[in-house]
């Protein structure tokens, strides 16, 4: 009886540690692992109205390089910002992580953020600190109230974005963004602005790398 109890008690003790540590950072992993429960007890979404497009989350593997790649980063880290976000996966995903000061999502359709709100209040459950550094609105990510000049990496699923919406929210970027951020794309832009250049595409996954010059 004692050695079955044992375990149960250290699981228990772990969560507490979670739930009072004031500054949680998580290795890529154990995130995952954290979020996954979460995310699966959520409704599913679907594209609609003016906004029907195809709609996909980021897979784990994806988020575990942009990680990588944020923590390779010099200087202050700022913020990350996942223009399109959804269910907030990737938001909630680097503010566990803790690599930035604060994580952001923009979403333009309600359904969507409304989800990412709710998950954000099961992250807040268990580790407050972690929900304390993220941020969510309802808006479109080129509404001019939005100044991206303390984004230190921006996810962008563009991979149904048209040629207006890709071009428009490159010179935004280009404009707002410090130099030597980065920019992750899920798919690669046909041209390339001359501000940006691009880091890498790692085998198998579904990102790619820009570097804002």
């Amino acid at each position: 009886m004692e050695s079955q109890a044992r375990p149960r008690l250290r699981a228990r003790a772990t969560r507490r540690r979670l739930h009072n540590s004031a500054d949680v950072k998580l290795n890529t992993d154990a995130a995952a692992a954290i979020l996954t429960p979460i995310y699966e007890s959520l409704p599913k979404t679907v594209a609609a109205g003016q906004h029907n497009l195809t709609y996909g989350e980021i897979e784990w593997p994806s988020l575990k390089i942009i990680a990588k790649y944020a923590e390779k980063m010099s200087g202050s880290l700022g913020k990350f910002y996942d223009l399109g976000c959804g269910r907030g996966r990737a938001v909630l995903y680097m503010a566990l992580l803790g690599p930035f000061d604060l994580s952001v999502g923009v979403e333009v359709l309600p359904e969507r953020i409304s989800l990412a709100q709710q998950a954000l209040t099961k992250l807040k459950m268990s580790i407050p600190s972690s929900g304390s550094r993220v941020r969510l609105y309802e808006a479109s990510f080129l509404n001019p109230a939005f100044k991206y000049k303390d984004a230190r990496a921006v996810y962008l699923s563009n991979m149904c974005f048209d040629t207006e919406t890709q071009a428009a929210i490159f010179m935004k970027l280009n404009l707002e963004m410090p130099k030597d951020s980065l920019v992750f794309f899920s798919k690669l832009p046909d041209t390339i602005p001359g501000a940006f250049e691009k880091v890498d595409t790692p085998a198998s996954s579904e990102i790619h790398i820009l570097h804002h010059l």
